[in-house]
């Protein structure tokens, strides 16, 4: 499944049609891949933007560099959208729609520090009996937790590129699918939160961390499976079986990789402490 549609002839007034696969042959275009405007030069005449190039390691480091702003507020109401449709934000940043589109590094790294918010008033991690010993081992367990919140990215880019890897798509591409997919994953476990915000109770919260792990990995694999329904524009009766093994091998991945992280940090904490 690797051929390509030719791009459609542009037109001032209409943004270009996507096509259901990607090649450098869309790229290969002197129409401005945001609004479909005819282009004279390295930037569009109608909305801004650079002329965009296929997305590759360097390009994904390039954009980051140049576009991050934590407090645009441009940033911050883009991102909203990606909201209800991560997929579909991804495909159309991935195919060239970038100007009024959030950097999938930018959002991952704005999630996560609003996150990281929220778990300070929740005191999620906090041991319950304090002391200056698991005062430290908190410290230390905080510390590498911040690593964590990149796994569902992992678990998203892994299955999605043993299923649709033969779509055309390259890693950078299906990476920055998953980065988008992880930024709604964050929000959604914002929102699990707001009640040890709004009501806070040791009972509550004892229970929110027996169960939570359960249904987020549920609500997190129904969304991406949404958002890849999105990116791939999956006819869902010939390829439907797709998005379900996807999202079966993200909830068994995620899982798995959440279980060797926590192990590997306090192993890794109680060698730092001495014990």
């Amino acid at each position: 499944m690797t051929a390509t549609l030719p791009p459609a002839e542009p037109t001032a007034a209409s943004t270009p049609t996507a096509p259901t696969t990607i090649s450098d042959a869309l790229f290969d275009t002197a129409a401005c891949l945001n609004c479909g405007t005819a282009l004279n030069g390295p930037f569009c005449a109608q909305c801004g933007q650079k002329k965009a190039a296929r997305m590759g390691t360097s390009t994904v480091r390039k954009e980051a560099w140049e576009r991050f702003r934590w407090f645009e507020w441009s940033t911050i109401r883009n991102a909203l959208r990606v909201l209800p449709q991560p997929g579909t934000m991804a495909r159309e940043y991935v195919l060239g729609q970038r100007k009024d589109h959030p950097h999938p590094l930018t959002l991952l790294c704005l999630a996560i520090g609003f996150l990281l918010i929220v778990l300070g008033h929740t005191d999620y991690l906090r041991p319950e009996l304090p002391s200056e010993e698991a005062q430290r081992m908190y410290a230390l367990v905080t510390g590498y937790s911040k690593w964590s919140f990149s796994l569902g990215a992992v678990a998203a880019f892994a299955s999605m590129w043993i299923v649709f890897r033969r779509w055309g798509y390259n890693a950078a591409e299906l990476l920055a699918l998953a980065l988008y997919c992880q930024a709604v994953f964050i929000a959604l476990q914002m929102v699990n939160q707001l009640p040890l915000v709004l009501a806070p109770s040791p009972g509550l919260l004892k229970w929110h961390k027996a169960w939570s792990p359960w249904y987020m990995t549920a609500l997190q694999t129904l969304m991406l499976m949404v958002a890849l329904r999105q990116f791939f524009v999956v006819d869902l009766r010939r390829d439907g079986w797709r998005l379900l093994l996807a999202g079966a091998l993200f909830a068994a991945l995620k899982w798995q990789a959440t279980q060797w992280y926590a192990r590997g940090v306090v192993e890794l904490v109680l060698w730092q402490m001495g014990g």
